[in-house]
């Protein structure tokens, strides 16, 4: 029998199409895109085409578009990004126990730059209560970060 991979949260193949573009550019078109020789100008118009080509599938403006190594430090860019851009506003975040580590780990280093986070409980499904969520809202919360779907239990809002 086969085996069957379902945790495409975590890792996902890559469609064949893809994955033979960007081997062509892996052998061929390795520039660095940040050097202004002719390489990096070749490798940096190949990723704002990328970019170009992605905002537009998703209606938004190419520089609203990042390119990341990956979930980590995605979660880390939009967390600490949210936080730093918010802290007029107050220091108080809401998230959930079972968040990606990377999350957590997010948040540990934010409470130790001075910033109060709640950490709400879920059922047995793994879903919080919006209620809770109510209840934890301050004059001073910035953010709210949970989770759409559980990797571990599959749950999903």
């Amino acid at each position: 029998m086969k085996p069957i991979y379902l945790d495409h949260a975590a890792s996902t193949p890559v469609h064949p199409e893809v994955a033979g573009v960007m081997l062509k550019i892996m052998t061929e078109q390795f520039g660095n895109a940040s050097s202004v020789h002719s390489f990096g100008r070749s490798a940096k118009k190949i990723i704002n085409g990328a970019r170009d080509r992605i905002a537009a599938s998703l209606g938004c403006f190419p520089e609203e578009w990042v390119f990341t190594s990956g979930g980590t430090e995605s979660d880390n860019l939009a967390l600490f990004g949210a936080a730093a851009a918010s802290v007029v506003k107050g220091k108080h975040i809401i998230t959930t126990r079972i968040e990606h580590h990377a999350v957590l780990h997010t948040f540990e280093v934010l409470e130790k730059e001075g910033y109060s986070v709640t950490y709400l409980p879920v059922d047995s499904s793994g879903l919080v209560n919006v209620d809770e969520v109510r209840a934890a809202l301050r004059s001073d919360t910035i953010l709210i970060s949970v989770m759409f779907a559980n990797n571990e239990v599959g749950s999903a809002y």
